[in-house]
């Protein structure tokens, strides 16, 4: 894919999250309702920040910031998130350089990075019974080191309340959706497919809760294609704005991307040929983060 087409791809992706923004937006406005009072107005925000640095002998960085922003009116919803994740290691090579006796350490340092997930996302969710709601939502993604250059996903489907309580909320939704996708060093694909999504939270005492996403897609253009996406998460509140909270996530893609790898003959030395190897097919991210609520 050149970069025209890329650009076009991404314009297209920018301008359906806008059209999604002023569909959500428009039913307050047509209503007149009044903005409440706070930080940021009628929207509710969180953000779940990590990051840890080592140095000395080993020097390792690791950054990852969760945004989600939402805003609801009496039957619709707005939501919009993001998440970012880079991680990096720099190696030193030291060597010595004079005499036994009398001699100069020499530090070379190489950095590079190891790890980088990026994900942008918006849905717009319509009441349409005290149970169900229709849904309509648009994500890009980008993991290299999975071998996922950019994927931008339409998707359109419904959701339903099994339990909406206090303490326990179950949520399932089931869509159709429209990928484009393009993995590293390959051509641009683009399928339809279809999206199957569970979402449970349980408050255990006051002030902590475990919480789990199941995202399962399928495309229906080749079905062997298929991955998910699976979040669980037990978080601690340590006042009214700030809580802990753990999670793992793992992201298993049945058919991963495909690798480019040098050929070396059986005595090591170089072919200039390369082949084509499959990357593993599970991903998993373990983070402790601090949770800020505005």
């Amino acid at each position: 894919m050149n970069m025209d087409r890329t650009g076009k791809c991404r314009f297209k992706s920018a301008a359906a999250l806008g059209l999604l923004a002023v569909l959500a937006i428009w039913p307050g406005l047509v209503r007149g309702e009044e903005n409440k009072k706070g930080l940021l107005g009628p929207w509710k925000a969180t953000a779940e920040l990590s990051f840890v640095v080592t140095g000395g002998n080993t020097a390792t960085s690791a950054f990852s910031l969760g945004t989600s922003f939402t805003r609801k009116w009496t039957n619709d919803t707005l939501l919009f998130k993001s998440y970012i994740l880079r991680s990096n290691s720099t190696m030193t090579i030291r060597t010595a350089q004079g005499t036994e006796t009398d001699f100069t350490i020499i530090e070379e340092k190489f950095e590079r990075l190891v790890s980088e997930n990026y994900l942008l996302a918006g849905q717009y969710d319509r009441r349409i019974s005290k149970k169900l709601s229709g849904q309509a939502g648009l994500s890009w993604d980008r993991n290299r080191f999975a071998g996922v250059d950019d994927r931008v996903m339409f998707t359109t489907g419904v959701g339903y309340a099994w339990v909406e309580k206090a303490r326990t909320q179950v949520r399932t939704a089931a869509a159709m959706t429209y990928t484009v996708r393009q993995y590293v060093g390959q051509d641009m694909a683009s399928f339809a497919g279809l999206r199957f999504s569970v979402l449970a939270d349980q408050k255990i005492l006051d002030n902590s809760s475990v919480s789990t996403q199941f995202v399962f897609d399928d495309n229906l253009k080749r079905m062997k294609d298929w991955r998910f996406d699976w979040t669980n998460s037990v978080s601690a509140s340590i006042s009214k704005s700030l809580a802990l909270k753990i999670s793992l996530r793992m992201i298993y893609t049945n058919v991963p991307a495909l690798q480019s790898l040098a050929l070396f003959d059986l005595g090591g030395l170089p072919t200039d040929l390369f082949v084509q190897v499959p990357l593993k097919k599970l991903d998993t991210f373990m983070t402790t983060s601090i949770v800020i609520n505005f």
